[in-house]
This record gives structure tokens, C-alpha cells and sequence, in this order.
């Protein structure tokens, strides 16, 4: 009983153990995103496993003001590899009609900036294949509609 007991407390150490390590497989993925040649800033850059694999799963990451990007999957820096469609969305933040912006106590609406075709997964054209060695350097261009 003992020996059980010893086995279920070390496998259970070595499973949390390993729950700190992050995600396996990870690797790198970066980039920048622009719309008509220029950087586009606060835009959420989502990749969408395309695959029916249970293990797959999706990052996503955050445009700064030159449009560059660094995906990341859950907390972790990088992304699986495989094969992944990308969508497009913006937060906006603005003062509401009547609101002035003078101070802290202005109401102020957020809403998701729907980015056309690029929002939708059933019709965005964005699509990527991350390598295991990682992409980086990754070039999203996209229209304006």
C-alpha cells in the first residue's frame, strides 16, 4: 500500500511539475499587419486552427502602433505548428454624443470594430502555415473595403 501510495504522490509532483513548463511545441511567430501599405495599430490578430485535431489550438496577438505582432497561445509566447486561418478585429473606445472627453468622468462606449471580409472566418482570404522552426517576419497585408 505504501509503494502505491509513493507512486500516486511522485506522479502527481511530475504532473503539476510539468503544468509550469508552458505548452510544448511552441515556436516563434511574428509580424506586421498593414491595410493600403500603412500600419494598422490595436488590431487583434487571431489564428484559427484549420484542423480537426484535438490538440490544436488557437493565439492570437495585438498590432502596436507600427503593426507589428508576436502571437501568443494562452499565456505562452509562440504558436503550434500547422496550418491556421487568420481574422481581424479592432477595439474602439469613444465618448458617447453629448460626452465631452475633460476629464475621467466622461461615459465612454467599447465596442469591436468589425474589419470587413478580414472579421469573418467564413470569408477571410488571410491563411498561414507555421513551420516548426517559426515564422517570423510574416507580412499580413489587407485592402480596405
Amino acid at each position: 500500500m505504501k509503494v502505491f501510495q509513493f507512486v500516486l504522490v511522485l506522479s502527481c509532483c511530475l504532473f503539476l511539475g510539468g503544468c509550469s513548463k508552458g505548452l510544448q511545441g511552441l515556436t516563434p511567430c511574428s509580424g506586421t499587419l498593414t491595410q493600403d501599405g500603412k500600419p494598422v495599430e490595436g488590431v487583434t490578430v487571431t489564428f484559427i486552427p484549420d484542423s480537426t485535431d484535438p490538440q490544436a489550438r488557437g493565439a492570437s496577438a495585438q498590432t502596436d502602433a507600427n503593426g507589428n505582432f508576436n502571437a501568443k497561445t494562452l499565456q505562452w509566447n509562440g504558436i503550434l505548428p500547422g496550418q491556421y486561418k487568420i481574422i481581424l478585429s479592432k477595439r474602439i473606445t469613444k465618448v458617447e454624443p453629448g460626452q465631452e472627453a475633460v476629464d475621467d468622468n466622461y461615459k465612454t462606449v467599447t465596442y469591436v470594430e468589425q474589419m470587413g471580409k478580414y472579421a469573418n472566418p467564413e470569408k477571410s482570404e488571410l491563411t498561414i502555415e507555421i513551420k516548426k522552426t517559426g515564422n517570423k517576419n510574416i507580412k499580413l497585408e489587407i485592402k480596405s473595403e
